[in-house]
């Protein structure tokens, strides 16, 4: 995957996250990330993150098709929300990748085509494509660790500073 691949946000863990890793900003302004209009009418509040910075995110427009599309796979599929089946829709219809924290819509999205970026994931890519420092990208790290609301495993934002402090030396 590139950093130029068209990321299609589903679900507000992800902007939580990197809001409280104090980089929702530098991601939300890559030309090629973009929220589904239905998930950041509904779901978008205070609570994800800066509105401010939010609002800044990039929308794409359910189509009548894709949305009658929901019904049909809700009838095979009903373990999914209407919202996640939206974006997995969206994301096949753009060639987009997820960005999504969600396990269910990851195992369908994966068994479907789609790829999926986590946040861990785009915290790397932001920083392997030089879009924030080696510095910034553990800084990131460090404050997920320390806030109480991501679900993200310690040992795994451990390992993801590691990998980049290794990656620096190596550079």
């Amino acid at each position: 995957m590139t950093i130029t691949t068209k990321i299609i946000i589903t679900d507000t863990n992800i902007i939580t996250d990197l809001s409280n890793a104090n980089i929702l900003e530098q991601f939300v302004n890559l030309d090629n990330v973009y929220i589904c209009d239905m998930v950041k009418r509904d779901e978008i509040n205070s609570n994800t993150g800066n509105v401010n910075i939010i609002k800044n995110l990039k929308t794409i427009n359910a189509t009548s098709e894709e949305i009658n599309e929901i019904f049909k796979i809700l009838q095979v599929n009903n373990g999914l929300s209407p919202y996640d089946i939206i974006n997995f829709i969206i994301a096949r219809n753009n060639n987009g990748i997820l960005a999504t924290g969600d396990k269910k819509l990851m195992e369908y999205s994966k068994e479907n085509g789609i790829e999926i970026i986590r946040t861990l994931k785009i915290i790397k890519l932001m920083n392997d494509n030089g879009i924030i420092t080696t510095k910034d990208a553990v800084k990131a790290c460090k404050n997920l660790k320390e806030c109480n609301k991501t679900r993200i495993p310690p040992s795994d934002i451990d390992n993801l500073i590691k990998e980049i402090e290794k990656n620096q030396v190596i550079s």
